[in-house]
């Protein structure tokens, strides 16, 4: 110890500094004050600087807590669909009672991750499966992002061959993150728990390794099911594909449906559209897009049905119960 004069920092005439073992403590003492008071004042002194220590520690903590509370998404514990807002593309984001996370195809380009932190939590990095309808880059381009971003359990894809780098690097990604693949058809399915399925219905057969003409009509048809409740996701299948849909003599019928192709002028087959005789319809679509989409003669088609359009509404909800389809926010 040493006597050293800090006449600018205490209101008396001697302070004490501790050395090593109370760095930066200065204790004011008196004259005649005993060694053991100043060792019990340091003592006391270091004791209330650690205690405020953890005080802000713990204020930091509770402040990270609330930040955090405040922006974590609410889990929900229904079956959702969304129709996700990527502009002139599809997204749609499937969101099961156990708390599963499906997508079918991701847009254009990463759009698709700003619109998948508004319903999932920031520190949910995973999604069960994705399902590539077409290697169409309006469709696998943000499927590149999310692989990106996110841990992929599994993918189901139509296995048509297609060369252009956007669906290149998405197969690349697929294998070297290690995403268990599955080449599907008509027959398959994915059992999503609580009574909750995603069947496939197209292709018809398995199209691996081939090269199509059109390869809108080479599209993955998926139908979810729950209870006595449907929503049918088209991808961009054309109206002779639905044809042969139609032909096939599955279940199509569905409250919920996604217009193929964006509601291009192709998009419709008044016989299978019949047949789904939905409640719902949803286009997806780019605001002011240079395609002309939707066409006024799928519109008119439409005619009866309540349609719903993302270059209108952004992002479109969906609660599907067993018994009934609501609209949310």
């Amino acid at each position: 110890m040493k006597r050293v004069f800090f006449q600018h920092f205490f209101n008396c005439d001697v302070a004490v500094c501790m050395g090593n073992m109370l760095a930066n403590f200065c204790i004011p003492v008196k004259d005649n004050e005993t060694l053991y008071n100043v060792a019990m004042k340091a003592i006391l002194l270091k004791s209330r600087k650690i205690l405020g220590n953890v005080l802000v520690l713990a204020v930091l903590a509770a402040l990270v807590f609330a930040v955090w509370s405040a922006a974590a998404k609410p889990v929900e514990s229904g079956l959702y669909v969304r129709f996700l807002s990527v502009g002139q593309g599809d997204a749609e984001l499937i969101q099961t009672p156990s708390h599963g996370n499906i997508l079918i195809d991701g847009g254009p380009d990463s759009t698709v991750l700003t619109e998948l932190d508004k319903f999932m939590p920031f520190y949910g990095r995973n999604i069960d499966a994705i399902v590539l309808t077409h290697p169409h880059a309006d469709h696998v381009a943000g499927l590149v992002s999310v692989l990106s971003k996110y841990q992929v359990k599994s993918a189901y894809i139509s296995g048509v061959t297609y060369t252009t780098s956007e669906y290149l690097e998405f197969l690349n990604l697929l294998k070297s993150k290690n995403v268990a693949t599955k080449d599907v058809k008509a027959g398959d399915r994915l059992d999503l728990g609580n009574n909750v399925s995603l069947e496939f219905l197209f292709p018809l057969t398995s199209e691996v390794g081939k090269s199509l003409d059109n390869i809108n009509n080479g599209s993955v048809v998926t139908k979810l099911k729950y209870g006595h409740e449907a929503a049918l996701f088209m991808g961009d299948l054309e109206a002779e594909a639905q044809g042969a849909l139609l032909a096939s003599r599955q279940d199509v019928r569905s409250a919920l449906y996604k217009v193929p192709h964006h509601g291009s002028k192709d998009s419709i087959n008044s016989d299978f559209l019949a047949s789904v005789h939905p409640l719902y319809a949803v286009i997806e679509v780019g605001k002011d897009n240079k395609f002309g989409h939707p066409a006024a003669s799928a519109l008119t088609a439409l005619f009866g049905v309540r349609v719903f359009r993302t270059d209108q509404e952004g992002t479109i909800s969906f609660e599907i119960g067993e018994d009934e389809i609501k609209r949310v926010k």
